[in-house]
């Protein structure tokens, strides 16, 4: 058993240091490969280890041997081995996903209740005494978004003040000026951060999730009110690549989608990010992507896995 986890890790390492250090890796035809953006390779690799030998048991009648996770640094990486069809599945946030799918070929497959999540949204909010009433009052000040590669604590807020026609502008430091006529942005790293920042008067907004934001709210020095409230989207996704063969495609999301009904796929995918299910991506969900969609090209996104 050992040894059998220990070749398992290897040849995930393998890929791992493939990605990262430029190695050239050719995935075999009877491979299916899973891919993922990240920062920490080495935990995700952990993370996803259990989940890709499920699919590989579940597929081996289906023509697969075996089913190997690719971790990629940025978008760029993750794009050009998706259009080169070395990555054959793409799991991440679905914000992520809209863009490698715009960029790559890639569609959409199924929804992933990750940590037993379907949807999320993002609040922008402001201390309660404060005089802005709407997005278009902020023009002028600062907002404090989490971070470059946070769905919820920078994109989708971000895409709510593209979205009703304000301009936003990242600034350096706290002490920069923002533009008149612009909203300016800088990254707090961190919640906490932002929750003192906006205690202490030096942002006049800051954003993150909604469950993030219920949660911190109950212990702020001074009360807060939400400004703004994004448009749910779904949490995490999985795409495949275009030109994955179709056959294999309806197997696979079978499997996926019928995962949970036993026991040892219950496990699995509890392990897996605590996984509740995968299912099919609600309609009203999707066209939500799809408005933002114009608006992702003026978001900086320097994205690792998205939160």
């Amino acid at each position: 058993m050992i040894n059998l986890w220990m070749q398992t890790y290897c040849r995930f390492t393998f890929v791992l240091l493939a990605m990262f250090f430029g190695l050239t890796h050719t995935v075999q035809s009877d491979t299916l490969t899973i891919g993922t953006i990240s920062s920490e390779p080495v935990g995700d690799i952990k993370t996803f280890a259990p989940f890709a030998n499920f699919l590989a048991e579940k597929l081996i009648d289906d023509g697969v041997d075996e089913v190997q996770v690719v971790i990629a640094p940025d978008i760029k990486q993750m794009v050009g081995m998706l259009k080169q069809q070395e990555i054959d599945l793409f799991i991440d946030s679905s914000i992520t996903a809209s863009i490698i799918n715009k960029l790559s070929g890639s569609q959409f497959m199924l929804r992933r209740w990750k940590k037993g999540r379907a949807k999320y949204r993002s609040v922008i909010f402001v201390a309660e005494s404060s005089d802005i009433q709407q997005i278009s009052d902020l023009r002028g000040k600062i907002i404090a978004f989490e971070e470059p590669f946070s769905t919820s604590g920078y994109v989708l807020p971000a895409l709510a003040i593209l979205q009703s026609q304000n301009q936003l502008h990242q600034l350096e430091r706290l002490s920069s000026f923002p533009v008149a006529e612009e909203i300016g942005f800088i990254m707090a790293y961190d919640s906490e951060t932002q929750m003192v920042w906006l205690e202490r008067d030096l942002v006049a907004a800051a954003a993150m999730s909604e469950d993030d934001y219920l949660e911190y709210v109950q212990s702020v020095l001074i009360p807060m009110r939400v400004l703004h409230t994004t448009a749910y989207v779904p949490y995490h996704v999985v795409v495949h690549r275009s030109g994955l063969e179709e056959n294999l495609i309806k197997r696979i999301r079978q499997v996926l989608k019928t995962a949970h009904e036993d026991k040892e796929g219950a496990e699995v995918l509890n392990r897996f990010e605590r996984t509740t299910k995968f299912d099919e991506i609600p309609d009203d969900l999707l066209q939500e992507i799809k408005r933002l969609e114009p608006f992702l090209g003026d978001v900086s996104i320097n994205q690792s896995a998205g939160q």
